[in-house]
């Protein structure tokens, strides 16, 4: 007996809104660095933050937002880096200049 079993929801399948930021964020010259925020009601099946193997040298870097002190480590590896901020929960997501409080 043969079951079909859909795994995944039908097209489209991933975080489009992550893969449109990212299309605006490849647009731009130079590095850019995305701290990305979340409702209270966040679905973890739609995840932000994920980079590739060689951080260092990527284009596009995600970090969660962890507040002005914990960003401040980031902020200063990554200083050659224009830097943005994003609700990922928001809709639909704007992608905004970082500004620390």
């Amino acid at each position: 007996m043969v079951v079909h079993v859909q795994i995944e929801s039908a097209w489209p399948r991933g975080n489009l809104q992550r893969s449109e930021i990212k299309r605006q964020l490849s647009r731009l010259p130079g590095n850019q660095l995305v701290f990305v925020t979340y409702g209270p009601h966040h679905n973890f099946d739609r995840e932000w933050v994920w980079n590739d193997a060689e951080i260092d040298s990527s284009r596009i870097v995600w970090a969660r937002d962890m507040g002005a002190t914990e960003n401040q480590e980031l902020l200063s590896y990554f200083g050659d880096r224009r830097v943005w901020r994003v609700n990922g929960d928001d809709s639909p997501p704007q992608l905004k200049p970082y500004e620390a409080p």
